[in-house]
């Protein structure tokens, strides 16, 4: 089973490897996660930390990348736990106080939903989008964030999960 000191872990190493690198934008955000693996299943609840850089930028648009763990709970001992990393696209107009986003992330996602059926541990993909505001200099709100989410070899019992979030970005200097 996946391990939150493993997910701990692996944002710290890429906070430290991020923070070394000059003349880009980096991002620390803590967010709360809602997200339903099937028709049929309960939601799930949970925190996501994260870090991402925007590396290069060219005018408005900024290129990076984005390392994130998520840890959602539901009813009857259901979890959906993962570690994903991957490219990060943003549009920052510099004339409004807000960012849109969209990224594209892999990584391993475990899901267990409860019964012995439908529990695993695969390679998971994550599409999201979303929109920040700038409210304080170096802090925005995550005012909203879509996911969709896929596992390789999934037999269909759970599903491509949906979620939205919300959170807090905190911008280092």
């Amino acid at each position: 089973m996946f391990h939150r000191h493993k997910i701990v872990a692996a944002l710290a190493l890429a906070v430290s490897a991020l923070a070394t690198t000059a003349h880009a934008q980096t991002g620390v955000y803590a967010q709360f996660t809602g997200a339903r693996p099937s028709s049929g299943a309960d939601w799930m609840f949970g925190p996501e930390f994260g870090v991402y850089q925007d590396r290069h930028n060219f005018a408005p648009i900024h290129i990076g990348f984005d390392f994130r763990g998520g840890v959602l709970y539901g009813k009857n001992n259901s979890s959906m736990i993962n570690g994903l990393g991957g490219a990060r696209v943003s549009f920052v107009p510099h004339v409004v106080p807000f960012k849109v986003y969209g990224e594209a992330l892999g990584g391993i996602g475990s899901v267990d939903l409860g019964s012995n059926s439908t529990r695993f541990t695969r390679f998971q993909y994550q599409i999201n989008a979303g929109l920040e505001y700038t409210f304080f200099p170096r802090l925005d709100w995550r005012v909203i964030e879509g996911q969709y989410n896929g596992y390789v070899g999934n037999t269909g019992t759970v599903g491509n999960p949906a979620g939205l979030s919300t959170g807090l970005v905190f911008r280092l200097p």
